[in-house]
């Protein structure tokens, strides 16, 4: 296998950080519904906390779009030293808010504005680094690639999930070690410190960014004048990424909040249970984008659409009575039936896009619909429980969405004519 040039793996890996400084309030969302909101019980601050959360995602599609375009002009690996700065900023900010105690409504509304600055460039993050490897990768390998984009945002998402998990053993220790240094009154400031590990983490994928080259090995960076830009793909990539959107942050985002807060379960086993999962899932993402050497990317992405729709509500139903192994089980099955799409998304969004809209057809087809569905799932998944009162009707908002999602990635994983083709030589 040829060896991943230094320019790809810069893409590659920054992904990581930004996707911790953007779900790090997802993971810590109960803390920071009781410290920026007026709440007393949890259930209210987790659902006041995920109205949050989803409201960062309404700027995603204008950085989606802005940031787009500027990558179609200008070039990829340029723009994605701004998109970096833009989610580095709000980040580090963050950290030195007042809460609700101190400051009222102020403080809620500033974390506000600082979430949507954050959900601007992460709009554009993602189909700026798809484009860019589109556009510097050919061969049997693009779909590994394709898939390492995708790790490298779960790796991101397990750092700051791991980092919540271990955040009450690392106070108590700091406590312990220095009870004469450390006030109570420090200790409470303590959800500060995921936040301000933003400032190194931000540094770092500055200087890596900094030596991106816009020289493209298979296609001049000039190339944006598309005159050709049918409505079809961008439909179709809206009902895949709607789907896969509603299905990974209900179940890799939102789920702990589930197990602890309706099913009863202990956060810190929720939690680490979402780490486990985290780590088995960008395993098998990477699995899945090596398997696409041999299946076509598009029908594996129908093969695990089938797979998350025919699995999510049996699921769902054994995460009732399970103990942490049962749950465990549970856990590492929703993995491995999401690893599929997960690790096509990214190579079947850069072939549908890659004559027409290119990395503008990338942003509106990826971040309209994940802000539309993706980043509301949590808050829909609270409202649903709370007024139905039926424990699994997160499966069944998940299956709807699936049964949306697979005539059309049907469609795409067997082209008409492959379609004829097969039936005549049945016939």
């Amino acid at each position: 296998m040829r060896k991943l040039n230094p320019v790809l793996r810069i893409a590659l890996t920054a992904n990581t950080f930004e996707f911790y400084e953007f779900t790090l309030t997802g993971f810590m969302a109960l803390e920071i519904g009781r410290l920026f909101f007026p709440v007393t019980e949890d259930k209210g601050a987790v659902i006041l906390s995920f109205a949050m959360f989803a409201a960062s995602y309404l700027t995603r599609p204008m950085g989606g779009l802005l940031l787009g375009w500027l990558g179609n002009r200008c070039g990829a690996g340029t723009v994605l030293k701004l998109s970096v700065t833009l989610m580095a900023i709000p980040t580090i900010l963050i950290a030195f808010l007042p809460t609700y105690q101190t400051a009222g409504y102020w403080a809620t509304g500033l974390l506000l504005v600082l979430k949507m600055v954050q959900g601007f460039a992460v709009g554009g993050e993602v189909p700026l680094n798809v484009s860019y490897v589109s556009e510097n990768t050919v061969g049997n390998n693009r779909g590994l690639y394709f898939a390492c984009i995708c790790t490298s945002g779960f790796l991101g998402m397990l750092l700051a999930s791991s980092l919540v998990l271990t955040l009450p053993s690392i106070i108590s220790t700091l406590s312990s070690l220095f009870p004469a240094a450390i006030s109570h009154t420090r200790l409470s400031e303590a959800w500060r410190l995921p936040f301000l590990l933003s400032i190194p983490l931000s540094l770092c994928v500055l200087w890596m960014r900094a030596s991106i080259s816009e020289v493209s090995a298979h296609r001049p960076a000039s190339d944006y004048g598309m005159r050709r830009r049918p409505i079809a793909p961008l439909l179709q990539a809206v009902v895949l990424v709607a789907f896969l959107e509603v299905n990974l942050y209900t179940v890799f985002v939102w789920l702990p909040n589930y197990l602890n807060l309706y099913l009863g379960g202990a956060l810190s086993e929720a939690r680490e249970l979402n780490v486990i999962t985290i780590v088995a899932l960008s395993i098998a993402i990477v699995c899945a984008g090596y398997l696409s050497r041999w299946i076509d990317g598009f029908k594996l992405a129908f093969y695990s659409v089938c797979a998350m729709l025919l699995s999510t509500y049996p699921l769902f139903v054994l995460l009732q009575n399970g103990d942490f192994l049962s749950l465990l089980w549970v856990h590492l099955a929703f993995a491995l039936v999401a690893s599929g799409q997960l690790a096509t998304v990214y190579l079947v969004l850069a072939d549908l896009f890659k004559d027409n809209w290119k990395s503008l057809g990338v942003g509106i087809g990826f971040s309209v619909p994940t802000a539309v569905f993706g980043g509301t799932a949590p808050l829909a998944c609270s409202y649903l429980l709370k007024y139905t009162e039926v424990l699994t009707v997160p499966a069944l908002y998940i299956v709807a969405m699936g049964l949306l999602a697979t005539p059309v990635a049907y469609r795409l994983a067997f082209p008409q004519q492959e379609r004829r083709t097969s039936a005549s030589i049945a016939v």
